[in-house]
């Protein structure tokens, strides 16, 4: 054989990798080695023959995203998949191997359990699969008991808060979207308190619009600029106005809370952080100085709704700081203490069912806006401050705690409970989900259904 027949044999052999078999056909073959070697081909083969392509097939989507569906949840399956070749493409959904819909949108009441998901996509050519899995939690696990209330509610986080409370989330607009619905839906809370931090107010502002397309009978929502001084407190409050009220105007559902424990999230009382302040501020530290400037704080907070907002606020006070809030004036629309129980530092139920009844003495709405535990064992008796985290994870800590705390709740006579706080990134905290399981503390709250 010469060398130009060498040479030509290996591009023949060539062309034939690259192009022969996705052509296809000995007579494509042929005309590559006849175009190999120099000479024209005795019959004219086209050269352009299209070749399928198959579906491009997306990841399984599957809501909800954030949390484990329950047996009574309508888990909703979807893909976004395409045919570059422009083909009709055919869907077929398999759970625990069996065939269940061709629907390319696909919703179903799935048993408790591990469940294996499978997504086949077709184009009558190829077939393309993709897999998943998800876990299905019970739909309760406690009978359901009454809560005699106007408003059940909860405490959610719409954005960070400061640096001092690295477990609060920051949840993108499809997360708060979910897990408002489980809230209201789930869980049956017919309000909501919803609170970020400084820098965070267009996530505010979204979570409340949110909030009002779910239904919620009471929406109370605001700020916390941890750390500000009362200058800067009164300053951004006087920002944030104008968008609340824009809000307000929208549904008589939004309530301006224009602040929270003030005694500890502003500069007043002296530390570096809320930790420090904390600790303080139970050793009597600078509370001279909380008694004569939130007063006045307050009566320029008045002043800036008035100007700015116009319609009632709310306060979220810490129990010692009660008598401090201007409750009679009629710019308030309720009475609002966090009123935890915590035999540790005396406050036990007596002392917090003392408190509220005497809240009622302002002749409004009295609610409990923040009490919880965390899931600590020994956390009960001082509401679950981090000072255990060294102590192991417990549940049902969490969940006696709720129990008895709902048990006080119909003996106080009272408008509203706000359990907090429904979303955070600790599993020994006071968040009711553990990665996307529920703790118990989940349903012994959901069994304590509203009864007005």
């Amino acid at each position: 054989m010469s060398e130009a027949s060498r040479v030509n044999r290996r591009r023949f052999l060539k062309y034939v990798a690259a192009g022969a078999v996705a052509v296809g056909g000995g007579a494509a073959a042929y005309h590559l080695y006849k175009t190999a070697i120099g000479q024209e081909p005795e019959v004219s083969i086209p050269t352009t023959m299209q070749t399928n392509r198959p579906p491009v097939v997306s990841e399984i989507k599957i809501k909800p995203a954030y949390i484990n569906p329950t047996t009574e949840y309508l888990v909703q399956f979807s893909h976004d998949s395409y045919d570059p070749d422009g083909d009709p493409l055919i869907t077929t959904w398999l759970i625990d191997g069996k065939e269940v819909s061709h629907e390319r949108n696909y919703s179903a009441r799935l048993a408790e359990g591990h469940r294996w998901i499978v997504l086949k996509v077709s184009d009558s050519n190829s077939e393309v699969t993709k897999y998943g899995s998800l876990t299905v939690d019970p739909d309760q696990t406690y009978p359901t008991r009454p809560l005699y209330l106007r408003h059940k509610g909860i405490c959610y986080c719409a954005g960070p808060v400061a640096p001092d409370w690295p477990t609060l989330p920051n949840p993108s607009r499809d997360q708060m979207d979910e897990q408002l619905d489980t809230i209201r839906n789930e869980l049956g809370c017919n309000a909501i308190v919803i609170f970020a931090g400084r820098d965070y107010e267009d996530q505010l502002i979204e979570c409340g619009r949110l909030a009002i397309e779910k239904g919620f009978d009471r929406i109370y929502i605001g700020p916390e600029y941890m750390g500000a001084s009362p200058e800067e407190t009164v300053e951004r409050l006087e920002g944030l106005a104008p968008r609340i009220r824009d809000l307000r105007e929208t549904s008589e559902a939004i309530v301006f809370l224009v602040g929270h424990e003030f005694g500890l999230e502003t500069a007043i009382v002296r530390g570096n952080d809320w930790v420090e302040r904390l600790e303080n501020m139970k050793k009597g530290i600078d509370w001279d100085k909380v008694t004569q400037i939130l007063p006045v704080m307050f009566s320029k907070i008045i002043q800036v709704c008035d100007k700015n907002y116009g319609y009632q606020i709310a306060y979220r006070a810490i129990a010692t700081e009660a008598d401090l809030v201007p409750w009679s004036d009629p710019v308030f629309e309720s009475v609002g203490v966090d009123a935890y129980i915590q035999e540790g530092i005396g406050w036990t139920e007596t002392w917090i069912l003392d408190l509220l009844s005497r809240l009622k003495m302002y002749r409004k709405p009295v609610c409990s806006m923040e009490a919880g535990c965390f899931a600590i064992k020994g956390a009960g008796q001082i509401a679950g401050q981090a000072l255990l985290s060294q102590n192991p994870l417990d549940e049902d800590e969490q969940a006696n705690y709720i129990d008895r705390y709902c048990k006080m709740l119909n003996r106080a006579g009272i408008d509203g409970y706000f359990y907090t706080v429904y979303n955070e990134n600790w599993d020994k905290g006071y968040g009711l989900y553990n990665g996307k399981k529920r703790k118990k503390g989940f349903y012994m709250y959901k069994s304590y259904q509203r009864v007005s």
